[in-house]
């Protein structure tokens, strides 16, 4: 799904004002080419069939994440009535994760336009790390700390739009790069050490709760259904999608290509940054080694989401879902008594059958 960087003309028209803004011309292109089947070519009865068992079996795998969930919780729930089925837990479970919902819906852009972006932790980090340091240190004002802390992230991602989509380099290795500058700029920035001189407002509203959930819950919440509204109802988020399905076919059908991935890797800089700024304030300091650890989740939600609601597609419910569902894993199993390392494993097994399960979904659409 994800294709090789390119570096295709720029100088097309407008995002949504080429011939494929609307869904059935992007239907119709995706039709032709060797992979669509000749009419006719199966009788009347054989191709009906064919076409129930077909719609079934995706309709299976739109779903099968979400039924995995309910059958996680279920199953948690029979063997550990007294820890895992109180609504505590259930609190704890949905307001821990909600900053790293954040990133991983963050992290669907770049995908959509198949694009990886590696600097991500690494940028929530940096971010979180700036908010103490600019609040504690320099004694900043609150919005002034947060407009600098995502501007950084804007550069981070124009960084890597520079050296993707404009000269060309290998989104990993770029990325890698960024993540590996945006480290040296958090160890530099807080001496290795952690800080805790975030500032008591900041750390008060990310704190407070509303019915029982922490505030990033809802700004999380927000994003996704911010971004189910441009991947579904905007000539944009479509055009995204087509761009990473066939980055030339995309770019001869008269879309701004390389507009589209450059920001993509800023609203993913931003993203980032902010969910560092939500970081800080959650935990009312700034650890500069906490960032790499968002990364490996971060993918296996934003994957296993390919795999569900929209099977194929990144898509934002989908990655709440595949988010909440190695939540529950990972939660479940350390309640059950096992070791602290596999969160690890769970979260890397996730991943490799994320990836594998949307293969099986690419090869029945195409079938």
């Amino acid at each position: 799904m994800v294709a090789t960087p390119q570096s295709p003309s720029d100088t097309a028209p407008a995002p949504g004002s080429g011939p494929i803004a609307d869904d059935g011309a992007l239907a119709d292109l995706r039709m032709t080419g060797p992979l669509a089947r000749p009419a006719g070519d199966l009788p009347g009865a054989r191709s009906a069939m064919s076409s129930k068992e077909r719609n079934l079996r995706l309709l299976g795998y739109r779903y099968a994440v979400v039924i995995a969930l309910a059958v996680f919780v279920v199953g948690f729930s029979l063997l550990l009535p007294t820890t895992f089925f109180t609504l505590g837990n259930f609190r704890t479970i949905v307001s821990s994760q909600a900053v790293l919902m954040i990133l991983a819906l963050g992290l669907t852009l770049p995908l959509t336009t198949g694009e990886f972006d590696l600097s991500i932790g690494s940028m929530l980090g940096c971010g979180a790390v700036l908010t103490a340091f600019f609040t504690g240190q320099l004694d900043w004002p609150l919005a002034v700390v947060v407009v600098a802390t995502i501007l950084v992230g804007l550069i981070a991602g124009a960084l890597n739009g520079l050296f993707v989509v404009r000269i060309g380099v290998n989104a990993f290795i770029a990325t890698l790069g960024t993540s590996t500058i945006l480290t040296g700029l958090t160890l530099a920035v807080s001496g290795g050490q952690i800080l805790n001189s975030v500032s008591q407002p900041l750390v008060d509203f990310v704190q407070y709760q509303i019915f029982g959930l922490a505030v990033p819950v809802y700004l999380a919440f927000a994003l996704a259904l911010v971004l189910w509204y441009v991947y579904e109802h905007t000539p944009t988020g479509r055009n995204l999608f087509f761009v990473g399905e066939g980055r030339e076919a995309a770019r001869l059908a008269g879309l701004g290509v390389n507009r589209l991935r450059f920001g993509a890797f800023l609203g993913s800089g931003a993203i980032s940054a902010t969910a560092g700024i939500l970081t800080a304030g959650q935990l009312g300091a700034a650890d500069p080694s906490v960032g790499p650890s968002f990364l490996l989740p971060s993918y296996a939600a934003a994957f296993l989401g390919a795999a569900t609601i929209k099977p194929g597609r990144f898509n934002s419910w989908g990655t709440v879902v595949a988010l909440y569902l190695l939540v529950t894993g990972v939660t479940g199993l350390e309640l059950l008594g096992t070791s602290s390392w596999v969160q690890e494993m769970f979260n890397g097994a996730a991943l490799l059958v994320a990836v594998t399960f949307a293969r099986f979904v690419a090869r029945d659409q195409a079938a």
